[in-house]
């Protein structure tokens, strides 16, 4: 069997934070060096994204091209991959002859199959930046549940967006309104993909569970997909002057031409061979969809390529129990944490923190309770002690007759195998987090072991001999098992042992053992919370200085008095409130106007309690046009004020009876 594992296209626009780290290419890492390790024929295939807007933008911004943007954010991000030892076979770039040709020819095949047409569209131009909108660099309010979203995909509901339906858009870069414009776009004919993508998902049994749910609802609302942008930096569409392919078709093309890179092998891992290899991609929560969907849409069109087996989505990650942002700098980039911290810790905390598919939150304070009273406390402990003692009493691995070990003894040489397949069997089943407590709960059985032993106290040489070499086979399979989630520890205790990285104990003179596991200090962590502190607040004060000029009205449209005559504003009060389903920010609420009741739709989960709104008097739209959100009616809106994590509904200072009119 071969396997082909694939991380993400990280986008050359900035180095690495940690939610890149611990979402894909951490994982990504461990299964490729554990299938190594079993000796299994394996390839890992990454590199970057370098076409875009926003690297156009950076490069006038900077007055140089846009290659310079990508090949100093490319080397960085390769440097900040290095330093968490995430190990490649080819790591290339999107802006490359060999990729540029092979997106081409995949564009070209689909084309000639039917799968490409022109259309006319409306879309976002934005005159202030001189140029059409792609849809990730529109943002708004989402029209079904009033959340924050992106031009293509609501970050709330999930649901998928065209960019025009968005409520208030705002350009990305500059602020401001975009007009619309009519243009003439090229179109994946996806739709025709339904049945067979829907096939493809039911009928695939590594594809993760929350994976295949997220895909099928989607593929319940397939539409065909806009594959072309009015933009000079990509690859260009063949046969046309103004526009290059949308990144979504380009960028994964990547991972079939980045192996083409390694030579003709790469035919053995992408032509059509379901039984003889597996291609597994590593991602990001927030790319699923395009990875189970669009992507598998683009294989099945062009006909004869391998399909994914598995799309491994890696859940978010907050800071410190809030969203990460780099625009705010409440984030933690890689090089920042390699300089402070053994990459190991990071490998490990992420891995045991909470499993792959979950949503996650980094906590310095709780990094260090992790690594200090987990990892060094259990594993540390156990591995220094039997190196230590061993050592210092026969100065090499005693060998001796198995026959004559004693049950607990066997017991725990048996518990080590039945371990080592367990292990197996999780990380296949791309459960990192459960493999790794299985290692964890097999180092708590050889502390066990060693404290009930009492070696120290042992006088029968042979006896101590039995008891050190059981020792030794626990910390050779934990060395051998953890070898992939901590790759520098691991070889540092395998040096001290002078073994091979197997399951074997050769009785090989061992070498004077060091402190491998270091424990975290209080004055790091502090030192680590200061930075992040200090770098937030002097993004603070930057987006204080943008708040202002927006509230003293230098961004805002002017309206006169007559339009806002147009508005009915009246008191109401709240009778009902219930929760909409599959909607995390949405309560459905019937609101008492005097002459009549309202069913009103607004995103006020999260901020009230559904019994703490039952009662209260406030402010509505009365005469706003009806829209779906979620699939339920909302006849108007609440009016509220919001601070980056206050919402407050907006009441009167008098009580006044409902249906009054606000003017």
């Amino acid at each position: 069997m071969r396997h082909l594992v694939t991380t993400a296209l990280a986008y050359t626009n900035g180095p690495l934070h940690l939610g890149h780290a611990r979402s894909t290419y951490i994982p990504a890492d461990i299964f490729t060096r554990y299938l190594k390790l079993k000796g299994e024929e394996v390839i890992h295939i990454g590199g970057t994204d370098n076409h875009g807007v926003p690297i156009t933008l950076t490069a006038e911004k900077e007055g140089v091209k846009p290659i310079d943007i990508v090949d100093r954010y490319h080397n960085a991000i390769k440097a900040d991959l290095d330093s968490l030892n995430i190990c490649f076979d080819n790591f290339g770039r999107t802006h490359s002859d060999i990729h540029i040709e092979t997106a081409q020819e995949f564009y070209s095949k689909l084309k000639e199959n039917g799968y490409i047409y022109e259309k006319e569209i409306e879309q976002f131009y934005c005159e202030k930046c001189d140029m059409y909108l792609a849809d990730r660099y529109v943002e708004g309010i989402c029209p079904f549940c009033e959340g924050e979203a992106r031009g293509d995909h609501c970050e709330v509901c999930g649901r998928h967006l065209e960019p025009t339906e968005l409520v208030n858009p705002y350009c990305i870069h500059c602020n401001s309104k975009p007009e619309i414009k009519r243009t003439t776009h090229y179109f994946f004919k996806l739709s025709a993909m339904q049945d067979a993508l829907k096939e493809y998902i039911e009928n695939s049994p590594e594809m993760l569970e929350h994976v295949k749910n997220m895909a099928l609802r989607w593929i319940e609302e397939l539409h065909d997909w806009d594959v072309s942008r009015n933009i000079k930096w990509g690859v260009p569409i063949p046969g046309c002057d103004d526009q290059v392919m949308y990144v979504w078709i380009e960028a994964p093309i990547g991972y079939v031409s980045f192996t083409k890179q390694l030579g003709d092998i790469w035919k053995s891992y992408w032509l059509e061979n379901t039984d003889e290899s597996k291609i597994s991609h590593f991602i990001g929560k927030d790319i699923t969809v395009h990875h189970a969907v669009f992507w598998p849409g683009i294989l099945k069109g062009i006909g004869g390529y391998k399909m994914p087996n598995a799309v491994v989505s890696g859940g978010y990650l907050t800071l410190e129990n809030k969203k990460m942002s780099t625009s705010k700098n409440w984030v933690v980039w890689v090089k920042d944490f390699v300089e402070n911290f053994s990459s190991d810790y990071l490998r490990y905390f992420f891995m045991i923190n909470a499993p792959l598919n979950r949503d996650t939150d980094f906590s310095w304070d709780d990094f260090q309770k992790r690594i200090n009273t987990e990892l060094i406390d259990i594993i540390g402990n156990f591995t220094h002690r039997t190196l230590v003692f061993t050592e210092r009493k026969f100065g090499s691995t005693p060998i001796v007759d198995l026959n004559q070990l004693k049950d607990e003894d066997k017991k725990l040489i048996s518990k080590c195998e039945d371990t080592e397949k367990l292990v197996d069997s999780l990380i296949r089943e791309y459960n990192f987090k459960d493999a790794l407590m299985e290692i964890i709960h097999l180092a708590k059985e050889g502390n066990g072991y060693f404290q009930g032993m009492a070696p120290w106290a042992i006088k029968d040489e042979e006896r101590l001999k039995e008891v050190m070499y059981t020792c030794s086979v626990v910390l050779k399979y934990i060395i051998y098992l953890l070898s992939s989630f901590m790759p520098e520890k691991t070889a540092l205790l395998l040096d001290y042992m002078n073994e091979e990285l197997d399951l074997k104990v050769r009785g090989n003179a061992l070498k004077k053992p060091k402190v491998i596991f270091t424990k975290v200090s209080d004055e790091d962590i502090s030192r680590m919370k200061e930075n992040l502190l200090k770098a937030t607040k002097k993004a603070e004060t930057k987006s204080d200085e943008k708040s202002k000029k927006v509230k003293s009205g230098e961004k805002m449209d002017i309206i006169d008095i007559d339009y806002f005559g147009n508005i009915d504003l009246r008191v109401g009060q709240i009778l009902e409130v219930e929760e909409v389903p599959r909607s995390k920010k949405l309560y459905k609420i019937i609101a008492d106007l005097g002459d009549e009741k309202r069913q009103i739709v607004s995103g006020l989960k999260g901020a009230y309690e559904a019994e703490e709104l039952v009662g209260k008097k406030v402010i509505i739209i009365c005469n706003l046009k009806p829209a779906k959100l979620c699939g339920v009616e909302s006849q108007g809106m609440l009016l509220a004020a919001e601070d980056d994590s206050i919402v407050s509904l907006l009441a009167l200072d008098r009580d006044l009876p409902v249906g009054s009119k606000i003017h």
